[in-house]
């Protein structure tokens, strides 16, 4: 009896020893990777900048729909000349909003890398699609890190409002960007 005791002293004045010089706790590497795309798709911001986008898109669908009705009556060459411009002018509104939020979502996920990277003394984080060879079960900290992601909501622009000109037979749009 005395003798396991004595041993499981010896176990646990061990354990403290290494615990204390950092051999037993469980740290993360000074270098990790994160795999960015899943954070910027699967996270939570990410997924409200995919609604976000899915209203844009409904908003300047609209919008074409109503430049078609106001321009219905034009002769044919015109009215595709109109239709051609509108279109170049809401596919680009598009691309800009859709730049727009995820530039949002990343800005929330590279705060959150970098607090994370810093709450755990990681020296460097570096994206998945990067690295060309690893430990990805040991290197890959991208679940660690979604947590946190997911705990973040985004603030989007407004939706944008679009107007149509009937008499310069052009389309504006109007919005904060």
């Amino acid at each position: 009896m005395m003798r396991g005791k004595s041993f499981f002293s010896f176990v646990v004045a061990v354990a403290v020893l290494f615990s204390s010089v950092g051999i037993l706790e469980a740290r993360a590497p000074e270098v990790v990777s994160v795999d960015m795309q899943r954070l910027m798709v699967e996270s939570t911001p990410g997924k409200q900048a995919e609604e976000h986008l899915k209203k844009v898109q409904q908003v300047l669908q609209k919008g074409f729909e109503d430049l078609k009705k106001a321009h219905a009556k034009e002769a044919e060459a015109e009215r595709n000349r109109i239709y051609a411009q509108g279109l170049a002018v809401l596919n680009r509104q598009m691309d800009v909003e859709r730049q727009a939020a995820m530039r949002a979502v990343q800005d929330v996920v590279v705060e959150e890398v970098e607090k994370w990277r810093k709450k755990n003394g990681v020296l460097l984080v570096v994206s998945r699609s990067m690295v060309i060879a690893g430990d990805w079960d040991k290197a890959d900290y991208t679940n660690a890190i979604l947590s946190q992601v997911n705990r973040r909501k985004v603030k989007f622009a407004d939706l944008p409002t679009v107007t149509i000109n009937k008499d310069n037979k052009e389309e504006k749009k109007k919005g904060r960007r």
